[in-house]
């Protein structure tokens, strides 16, 4: 399902797949991206899922994907974009890197998993780290 843990720091997941957009729920703040079909694999469509989305600066498509925590420079573009207060919960800030862009999400957790995650389990997941106190508004 996927390549994770590349060589790369940053490197959370990747995949040569393309993705696309698949869907946004603001009630939940509930972000789907899922892998295409059609790309030569038999298996049902790769869905990354992004939960409890604060913030985001996101495309349509990602031909190849990379999952990737934030660097320093990416979180100080999130925080350029306004002020996210602390919360009692930590964030995660999140890079999307592919072959044409890099975008971004600011959620309380991810997960990537096969389809839709019908069974209610994902190949990979990832809980929240303190961002929250890195991504103040500057000076």
């Amino acid at each position: 399902m996927s390549e994770a843990q590349d060589s790369g720091k940053n490197v959370l997941w990747s995949s040569p797949l393309t993705f696309q957009l698949w869907l946004y729920g603001i009630g939940h703040s509930q972000l789907l991206i899922r892998s295409l079909s059609g790309q030569g694999q038999d298996a049902e469509p790769i869905g990354i899922r992004f939960e409890a989305v604060e913030r985001m600066n996101i495309g349509r498509t990602f031909r190849g994907l990379s999952l990737e925590s934030a660097d320093d420079a990416l979180l100080e573009e999130i925080a350029a974009t306004g002020y996210l207060r602390p919360r009692p919960n930590p964030l995660l800030a999140l890079a999307l890197r592919s072959e044409d862009a890099v975008s971004w999400v600011v959620c309380s957790k991810v997960a990537v998993g096969v389809s839709d995650f019908v069974d209610g389990k994902a190949g990979f997941s990832l809980e929240p780290v303190h961002f929250a106190t890195r991504a103040r508004r500057p000076d």
